[in-house]
């Protein structure tokens, strides 16, 4: 048997309960994982809650076990499975499955699942996963960061933030990032934020201009949402990206398309499950992120580690907005 974290009706951290579920035995194609950490992402809030986008929320069964990633063992192995042996350290981070991570042992699609190498521990395997394969889909295709290039960041001290500004700055660009209070500035700067904004004190749209002599940014990566979304497209260059890849604040108002047109800018939603759905894609998106934390590109050993059995604190630290770095669930 295992312990996992179920939601049978939606709400907050409090309709999060503790089941002992057995997980089975892999069936063609599936590992039994026996789990030792478990990313926990702001996703996660949204399913639980019900405010995801509603063609993701709607493929949730219910009940379901909240969870995007993790990392483990390989416990049994499937049938037609080859690449991975009983033993093995391996973690999955997709958000083409958006449920299940939350428990002790779980089966899991051999072809999601990708070695874990030396040298990066259970926690920072699981605090990394699905960020970085997230911020690699924005920093490499949807948006190819080049040298020379400035980014707004928001909510640059966050998870997904953190991740995106020490990559964006080993790629040679400048981050103007924001967070919501002036304790986070110290952070945001050491994660490699030439410029922090406390946009809850100052204007930082003005301060954007300012910062890049008028012209704008080339690039406004956007995980808050309906807080700070429109004004954002304020600035950003003529012919420059708007980024949406979360909205933690609330979902956002419609946007006209003439509201574009006067500085000739773009607009795309980010998707995890989208850049991820394709399995080769997937696979080489984990590669290069598993590389970049080899290569040292981000800070290892700052996170905020939770035993499974406190899910519901961790939730409400999360949602409140006070955290900072990556949380894990620790089984």
């Amino acid at each position: 048997m295992a312990r996992t974290v179920l939601v049978s009706t939606l709400g907050g951290p409090e309709v999060m309960e503790m089941v002992d579920i057995d997980p089975g035995r892999p069936g063609p194609g599936e590992l039994l994982l026996r789990q030792t950490a478990i990313g926990l992402n702001f996703a996660d809030v949204h399913y639980r809650r019900g405010t995801a986008p509603p063609h993701s929320q709607e493929k949730l069964p219910m009940p379901f076990s909240p969870g995007l990633e993790a990392v483990g063992y390989v416990e049994a192995i499937g049938e037609g499975v080859t690449g991975f042996k009983v033993g093995d350290r391996i973690g999955y981070a997709t958000a083409t499955y958006t449920w299940g991570a939350y428990t002790e042992a779980r089966l899991f699609p051999a072809d999601r699942c990708f070695h874990i190498p030396e040298g990066i521990s259970d926690v920072d395997a699981a605090a990394l996963l699905y960020r970085t394969i997230t911020v690699q889909g924005m920093i490499r295709q949807c948006h190819v960061v080049k040298p020379g290039e400035t980014i707004l960041l928001h909510a640059a001290a966050g998870g997904v933030g953190s991740i995106l500004s020490q990559w964006a700055k080993h790629l040679g660009a400048t981050v103007i990032g924001t967070v919501s209070a002036g304790d986070k500035v110290e952070r945001a700067i050491s994660n490699g934020c030439a410029h922090v904004i406390v946009h809850t004190e100052e204007d930082f749209v003005a301060r954007t201009r300012e910062l890049t002599g008028g012209k704008g940014v080339d690039v406004c990566y956007d995980g808050v949402g309906i807080a700070l979304f429109h004004r954002s497209l304020a600035a950003i260059r003529r012919y420059g990206l708007m980024v949406s890849f979360g909205q933690a604040s609330g979902m956002m108002e419609p946007i006209a398309p003439v509201d574009l047109q006067f500085e000739g800018l773009y607009l795309t939603k980010f998707s995890g499950g989208t850049f991820n759905e394709h399995v080769d894609e997937y696979q080489a998106r984990a590669r290069d992120a598993m590389a970049a934390i080899q290569a040292g590109v981000f800070k290892l050993g700052n996170h905020l580690v939770y035993p499974l059995s406190e899910v519901k604190q961790a939730h409400v630290e999360l949602e409140s907005g006070e955290t900072v770095g990556s949380l894990v669930l620790v089984p």
